[in-house]
Parts: C-alpha cells; structure tokens; sequence
C-alpha cells in the first residue's frame, strides 16, 4: 500500500469516522462518568439524564442513574425505577442486585426483597442469599432477629465494608 495514503488528513478522517461511530447516549455516560469520578454528582446525574433522553433503553445510564440516586435517601424512589428498568435485562448485575434489595429493604417493599432474593439463590450465590435472607429476616421481623443478627455477623461477608452497615443496622433494630 502508498504511504501517502495515510496523510495526516487521511488519519484525522478516519479518527472521525471511528470516533462519530460512538452513539451520543455512549458520549453523555462517559462525560457522566467523568464529572461522577470528580465527585461532581449534579453534573454527573444531568450527563445520565441527557443519556436516557437519546435513548430511554440505553442500560448503562439506567445503571449509573440508579446507582447514583441510591445514595440519597431523599431520591428512593427514582433509584428503584432505574435500577429496576436495568434489573430486567441484567439480572446477574451483583452490584445493582445488591443495592436493589438494600432499597427494597430500606422502603419495607418485602415482596420484591424476597423475589430478588430467590433470584439470587436461583443463581448459585449461596454465601450472599444466606446473608441477605438473615438481613431480610432481622429488619423484617418475621422471622427471629436475634438468631438472624447472630447469622449475619458470622458470615464472612460481615466484614465486607459495604455490608457491614446491614449488621449494624440489624443490631440497633433490636
């Protein structure tokens, strides 16, 4: 091949092509990404929205949209809409999974904790189903809390620092 056929123009070109093949809702999550990894979460949260308007379906902003909403208490609700719309077509997503039946949790929405809950033994995720059903019995208090608390603070993922805050949680329930 020629090599003037790979001017400086010629590769500007081609990187144009390559970059325009991106789909806007892509663009928007990465910028998204980029104000979230700032700690700038407004702007993050705007860049997700934007995202969803191109392409309400678009998975990955349904994912960082709930993820991020999750951390408010005040925004519960919004979380458990787009985290739910991603959980349709990702169920094995272990972190939405996780934050979904701490929300469920959280708002006492008990079918849907114990429907996701199934899901999760359905997978195989033994040492986490065992877990979050002693999570889900301690807040509950339908089944024995104290029994429940004792479960949860022998398991190994007590020590997990995200779930660390069920079992203190549990604890002061009782």
């Amino acid at each position: 091949m020629d090599s003037k056929f790979f001017t400086i123009p010629t590769l500007f070109i081609l990187f144009s092509l390559v970059f325009s093949c991106q789909k806007k809702e892509e663009i928007l999550v990465k910028e998204g990404e980029n104000w979230e990894s700032k700690g700038e979460k407004t702007r993050a949260l705007y860049q997700y929205e934007l995202s969803l308007r191109e392409n309400p379906d678009y998975a990955l902003a349904q994912k960082k949209m709930g993820l991020l909403l999750a951390e408010s208490p005040f925004s519960t609700a919004t979380a458990i809409y787009y985290l739910e719309k991603f959980y349709q077509g990702a169920k094995t997503d272990g972190e939405v999974n996780r934050e979904l039946f701490r929300l469920y949790l959280a708002t006492g929405y008990e079918k849907e904790a114990l429907a996701l809950l199934e899901d999760i033994r359905n997978q195989g995720k033994t040492e986490q189903a065992e877990f979050w059903e002693s999570a889900f019995l301690c807040l509950s208090k339908l089944g024995k809390p104290k029994e429940a608390l004792k479960k949860m603070e022998e398991s190994p993922l007590a020590q997990d620092p995200y779930y660390s805050p069920w079992t203190q949680t549990c604890q002061k329930s009782l």
